[in-house]
C-alpha cells in the first residue's frame, strides 16, 4: 500500500489569537456586551455633539493643491460669490422684463438672505462722465465743432437759416479756392452734399427730416454702451436675476438650504402672478445644495432599504431569525462607534464620506455572515456553545480578520492619495470596516453564547445547501476552469470601450430644475456661471491680458470692468472743462427762425454750384442742387415758406439735443467705483483693488478635449487662472488618478498582508484571483454594456478589491483547512454567496435614487461584486480542485529542502491522528473523536 500523507493544518499566526480571545468573551459575555453598547452610546453623543457636515465642493480639494491655492486666493481677494440665476422665459421682452424687476424688488425686501442682486446693468453715473472714454483726437473734433457753432450757442440763431449756411459754405469754398486747401474743401462739399440730401427729403410730398449734422460715432457709442441694459438673451425672451446667498451657512447638511427655500417660495408667487412666462433657477450653489439634498435622502432611504435586505437575505440564507438578527445588532454597534472614530480622526463627512453608512452596511456584515456560517454548521456536531464559538474563532477567524484588514487597507490606501475627499472616505471607511471586524469576532460571539448557551442543537437551523447546488460543477474542474477562462477572455474585450465620464451634470437627476437649465444656457445662451477667472493688479495688466485672452481659439469673450476707468493724464480732463464751460448756458428749445425768400436761396443754391465746378466727383451734388431748384420753383410759396421754416426748425432743435447730449457727458470728475452698480463692483473689484477677468469658452465646457484644450489656452495668458471650469478640470483629473494611485498602493499593501497571513506566495495570490478575475470581467461588462466610469463610481476600485480579496483569503483558508480532492465546505460556499448578496443588496438599494451619480455606484458595484461571486464560487474553486492534486509538491516547496512529501502509511491511527471530524467536510458525523486509519478515512472521503 502506498504511503499516505498527513492532512495539511491551518498555519495562520491569527488563529490561536482570535481562539484565546473568544475564549475570554464566550467566559464574561455580558461585561462585553455592556463595554460594547456604552461605547455606541458614548460615541453617538460624541458626533451628535461634534461631528461637522463639510458640503462645499472646495472641502473636497487637497488645500495644498496648486490649483486649490489659486481659488483660496480668489476667494479672499472676491469672496466666496458663486452666482444663483433666476431664469425668466417669455414670448417677449414686454413679458420678461416686469417679472425681472418684480423678483429683484422681492428679493431686495430679503438682505438678511441675499445680496449682489442684479437684473440690470445701471450705467447712469457713469454715462455722466462719457466724454472720458474719447480718445484726445475726438475731443479736439468736438471742439472744432463747438468753435462751428459758437455764435449760435451764444444766440445767433439766424446762422441756421439754409440761405445762411448756403453763405457761409461759399466762403469756405472761395477761401479753399485763393488759398488751396483741399482738405477745407473736401469738408466742405460733404457738408454740402449732406444738407441738399437733407433739403431734398424735407421738400419732398411726405416731407421727412433728415439730419445734416455730422455724426459723431464716439457719442453714439458711447451712449448705446453706457444705458441701463437688462440681462436679456435670445432676443429679449429670456432674462436673469444674478443674487448671491447671504445666509450660506444656514441649513445644515445641505448648505444654503433656508436661502434656497425663500428664493423658491418669492419664484413661485411670482409665477402664479405671471402665468404666461415660466421662472426657474440654476447656479453652481443651487445645484451642489440640490445634489445634497438629494444625496442626503437617497443615502437614507439607500441605508434603510440596505439593512432590511441585508437582513432578510441573511435569515433567508441560514434559515433562522436569532442569529441573523444578532448579526444585524453588532453591525449596528460597530456602525455607531463608527460615527464616534470619524468624530475623532476626521471630525467631519464630506460630499463623498457620507455613504460611509452604505459602505459598511454593505461590507460589515460579510464578516457576520462568514462567523454564523461556521458556528452553525460546527453547532451540528458540537453541543457546547462555547466550544463551538472557539472553534470557529480558530477556523474562519483567521479569514475574517485577514479580509477586514486586506478592505481596509483598500481604503486606507486612498487616504494617502491627493484628492482630500477620496483621503477622507478612505479613513473613514477604513476604520469603520475594522470596528465592524471588531463587532463580528467579540461582540457577536458574545451575543450568541448568551443566546445559545442553554438552547439544544436540534434547534438550530440549517443554512442553504449552496455546496450540494454548485457540486454538479465540479465534477470536471479542468474543463470548467477552461469555459469559464474563454468567457472571461470573451468578457475582457469590453474593456476597450470603457471610457470615463468627466460631466458633473451627468451625475445629477435626470429632469432636476437648475441641471436642465445650466444646460440650456451652456447651449442655448451667453450667460453661464462657468467661466475662467483672472486678476490682474491693474488696468493696464488686464486690459493686456484680455486683448490676449480675445486672441486665444478657445475663447468666446471676456467680461471685466477696468473697461470703466479709463486712462488719464490730466490734459483730457482740461479739455472736458473746456466743454462743460462752453454748454453750460444751452438754451431748452431754439427760438423761431425767419426763412429767406425762396427766390434769393435758389440764387444762393445756384452760385454754390457754380463754384463747386464740374469735377465728376462733384456730379451728384450738382444734380442735387439742381433738384432742391427744381422743388423750390415748382412749390406754392405759401407752402414753400412752411417748408423752409418748419425744415429751419428741426434743424435747429437737432442740434441743441446734439449739444444737450454732449452736455450730459461732460463732467469733468473721472469715473470711479462709486459711479458703478455696487452689485457690479462686488463681482470684478476686490478688496485689495484687484480687477477680476471672466473667461467664457466656445467650445462645450463639459467635453472633456474642448475643457483640456481651453484650459491649456487660458493658462498660456495666465498660469494663475482659476474659476469653475479649471477646478472641476484639475479636481476631476486628481479624483481619476487617486482612485488609480489608491488601488496601486492598496495591491501592493495586501499582498504583503496575504503573506503574512498564510506564510505562502503561493496562497497569497491565489487568494487574488477573485479579484484580478472580477475586475477583468467588470471592466469588460461595464464596456459592453456602455456603462462610463465616473467620479462618483470611481470609489468602485477599492471597494472591489476589498470584496474580491475577502472571498478569496475565505475560499483559500478552506483550501488549507481540507485535505484531498478541494471541495469547497457549505460553511465557505454559503458564506461566500450569502455576503457577495448582501453586498449586492447593499449598494445595489443605491439604483433606486434619483441621483444619477449613485445610480452608477450602485449598478458598477452590483456588477463588479456579482463578477467576484462568480470567479470565488466556481473559477478559483474549480482552479483549486485542478491544482489540489499538487498540493504536497506546493508545501514540500515552501518548507525547504530535504523535508519529505510523504508520511508513511499506518494501518491504525496512533493517538496523534485521533482527530474530531469537523462538520464542514463530514455533514451529519456525531463530531466526536474517532480513531480511524487515515487510509481509510482518505478513501472514504474521495468516494465522497
Amino acid at each position: 500500500m502506498s504511503a499516505e500523507r498527513t492532512p495539511p493544518t491551518e498555519r495562520s499566526l491569527l488563529a490561536r489569537p482570535l481562539a484565546w480571545i473568544t475564549r475570554q468573551v464566550v467566559r464574561f459575555p455580558v461585561p462585553v456586551l455592556v463595554v460594547a453598547v456604552a461605547g455606541a452610546v458614548f460615541s453617538a453623543a460624541l458626533a451628535a455633539g461634534r461631528l461637522g457636515f463639510r458640503t462645499s465642493r472646495l472641502d473636497l480639494l487637497n488645500p495644498d493643491s496648486s490649483y486649490n491655492q489659486l481659488w483660496l486666493e480668489y476667494i479672499n481677494e472676491f469672496g466666496d460669490a458663486d452666482d444663483v440665476l433666476v431664469v425668466v422665459e417669455g414670448e417677449s421682452r414686454q413679458q420678461v422684463v416686469p417679472v425681472l424687476e418684480e423678483i429683484s424688488a422681492a428679493l431686495a425686501r430679503e438682505d438678511r438672505l441675499f445680496r449682489a442682486i442684479m437684473h440690470e446693468v445701471d450705467l447712469t453715473k457713469i454715462r455722466a462722465k462719457g466724454l472720458h472714454y474719447f480718445e484726445e483726437s475726438e475731443l479736439s473734433s468736438i471742439e472744432r465743432l463747438l468753435d462751428k457753432v459758437s455764435p449760435i450757442i451764444g444766440g445767433d440763431w439766424a446762422r441756421l437759416t439754409v440761405g445762411n449756411m448756403a453763405r457761409g459754405m461759399a466762403a469756405r469754398l472761395a477761401q479753399a479756392a485763393a488759398a488751396p486747401n483741399p482738405v477745407l474743401e473736401e469738408a466742405t462739399h460733404a457738408e454740402l452734399a449732406r444738407l441738399t440730401e437733407s433739403l431734398l427729403e424735407a421738400l419732398k410730398p411726405e416731407g421727412r427730416y433728415r439730419s445734416p449734422w455730422p455724426e459723431m460715432p464716439g457719442v453714439v457709442a458711447t451712449l448705446s454702451e453706457f444705458n441701463s441694459q437688462y440681462l436679456l438673451t435670445c432676443q429679449g425672451r429670456m432674462g436673469f436675476v444674478l443674487l448671491q446667498l447671504a445666509g450660506e451657512g444656514d441649513g445644515g447638511f445641505a448648505e444654503g438650504s433656508q436661502s434656497i427655500d425663500a428664493l423658491r417660495s418669492l419664484i413661485a408667487q411670482s409665477q402664479a402672478r405671471h402665468p404666461e412666462t415660466q421662472i426657474g433657477l440654476t447656479g453652481l450653489p443651487v445645484m451642489e445644495n440640490d445634489e445634497m439634498r438629494l444625496s442626503q435622502s437617497a443615502m437614507a432611504k439607500a441605508s434603510l432599504l440596505a439593512l432590511f435586505g441585508v437582513a432578510c437575505l441573511f435569515i433567508a440564507g441560514f434559515g433562522g431569525l436569532r442569529h441573523p438578527l444578532m448579526t444585524v445588532a453588532a453591525l449596528l454597534l460597530a456602525i455607531a462607534w463608527s460615527l464616534g472614530y470619524i468624530t475623532l480622526a476626521v471630525g467631519h463627512l464630506n460630499i463623498l464620506s457620507i455613504s460611509f453608512g452604505v459602505i459598511l452596511i454593505g461590507l460589515g456584515i460579510d464578516f457576520g455572515v462568514h462567523y454564523v456560517a461556521r458556528y452553525l454548521q460546527l453547532r451540528a456536531t458540537v453541543a457546547a456553545s462555547d466550544e463551538a464559538l472557539v472553534e470557529t474563532a480558530g477556523g474562519v477567524g483567521p479569514g475574517i480578520v485577514t479580509g477586514a484588514v486586506t478592505t481596509a487597507i483598500a481604503f486606507f490606501m486612498a487616504g494617502l492619495t491627493e484628492f482630500t475627499g477620496v483621503a477622507e472616505l478612505g479613513v473613514i471607511a477604513g476604520g469603520g470596516v475594522l470596528l465592524c471586524c471588531l463587532g463580528a469576532v467579540l461582540v457577536l460571539p458574545a451575543m450568541i453564547q448568551r443566546s445559545d448557551a442553554s438552547q439544544p442543537r436540534r434547534r438550530f437551523p440549517a443554512p442553504l445547501d449552496v455546496h450540494g447546488w454548485m457540486a454538479p460543477l465540479f465534477r470536471r474542474p479542468l474543463a470548467l476552469l477552461a469555459i469559464t477562462a474563454a468567457g472571461t477572455t470573451v468578457v475582457s474585450l469590453g474593456i476597450g470601450r470603457l471610457h470615463y465620464d468627466h460631466n458633473l451634470l451627468n451625475l445629477q437627476p435626470a429632469g432636476l430644475e437648475s441641471v436642465e437649465l445650466e444646460r440650456r444656457l451652456l447651449s442655448e445662451s451667453d450667460r453661464s456661471v462657468w467661466f475662467a477667472l483672472s486678476i490682474a493688479d491693474s488696468r493696464e495688466e488686464l486690459l493686456r491680458r484680455k486683448e490676449r485672452f480675445l486672441q486665444l481659439p478657445s475663447v468666446e469673450r471676456v467680461e471685466e470692468i477696468a473697461k470703466f476707468f479709463p486712462r488719464d493724464d490730466g490734459r483730457k480732463r482740461l479739455i472736458i472743462e473746456r466743454i462743460a464751460r462752453r454748454l453750460a448756458e444751452l438754451p431748452e428749445r431754439p427760438p423761431l427762425i425767419p426763412s429767406d425768400p425762396p427766390d434769393q436761396l435758389g440764387r444762393q443754391l445756384a452760385q454754390l454750384q457754380a463754384m463747386i465746378g464740374g469735377a465728376p466727383r462733384t456730379a451728384r451734388i450738382r444734380q442735387q442742387l439742381d433738384q432742391v431748384r427744381a422743388a423750390l420753383r415748382s412749390m406754392p410759396l405759401p407752402q414753400c415758406y412752411q417748408r423752409l421754416s418748419a425744415y429751419q426748425h428741426y434743424l435747429a432743435g437737432d442740434l441743441l439735443s446734439r449739444l444737450h447730449v454732449l452736455r450730459t457727458m461732460a463732467n469733468p470728475e473721472p469715473p470711479t467705483l462709486a459711479d458703478l452698480p455696487e452689485s457690479l463692483v462686488q463681482r470684478f473689484v476686490g478688496k485689495d483693488g484687484k480687477f477680476l477677468l471672466q473667461i467664457y469658452s466656445k467650445g462645450d465646457i463639459w467635453d472633456m478635449e474642448a475643457m483640456e484644450r481651453f484650459v491649456a489656452d487660458v493658462r498660456s495668458v495666465d498660469k494663475r487662472a482659476t474659476g469653475n471650469p479649471l477646478q472641476t478640470y484639475e479636481a476631476s483629473r486628481q479624483m481619476q488618478r487617486s482612485y488609480v494611485e489608491a488601488a496601486w498602493y492598496a495591491l501592493v499593501a495586501i499582498l504583503l498582508v496575504l503573506y503574512l497571513d498564510f506564510r505562502s506566495i503561493r496562497h497569497s495570490i491565489l487568494a487574488m484571483v477573485p479579484l484580478g478575475l472580477g475586475m477583468l470581467q467588470t471592466f469588460g461588462i461595464l464596456g459592453l454594456l456602455d456603462v462610463p466610469l465616473n467620479p462618483a463610481n470611481m470609489i468602485v476600485l477599492p471597494l472591489i478589491l476589498g470584496i474580491g480579496v475577502d472571498d478569496g483569503v475565505h475560499v483559500v483558508h478552506d483550501f488549507r483547512r481540507r485535505s484531498g480532492a478541494y471541495r469547497m465546505s457549505p460553511s465557505t460556499a454559503s458564506a461566500v454567496l450569502i455576503t457577495s448578496l448582501t453586498t449586492m443588496v447593499g449598494f445595489g438599494s443605491l439604483m433606486i435614487a434619483s441621483h444619477r451619480g449613485l445610480q452608477s455606484l450602485g449598478r458598477v458595484l452590483t456588477i463588479g461584486v456579482s463578477c467576484c461571486l462568480f470567479t470565488s464560487l466556481v473559477m478559483l474553486p474549480a482552479l483549486l480542485a485542478c491544482a489540489s492534486r499538487m498540493r504536497g509538491e506546493w508545501e514540500a516547496s515552501e518548507q525547504g529542502p530535504g523535508v519529505a512529501t510523504q508520511a508513511p502509511a499506518r494501518p491504525v491511527a496512533s493517538p496523534k491522528q485521533i482527530r474530531r471530524v469537523d462538520p464542514a467536510d463530514h455533514p451529519g458525523t456525531s463530531g466526536r473523536a474517532v480513531p480511524r486509519p487515515v487510509h481509510v478515512a482518505r478513501a472514504k472521503e474521495r468516494r465522497r
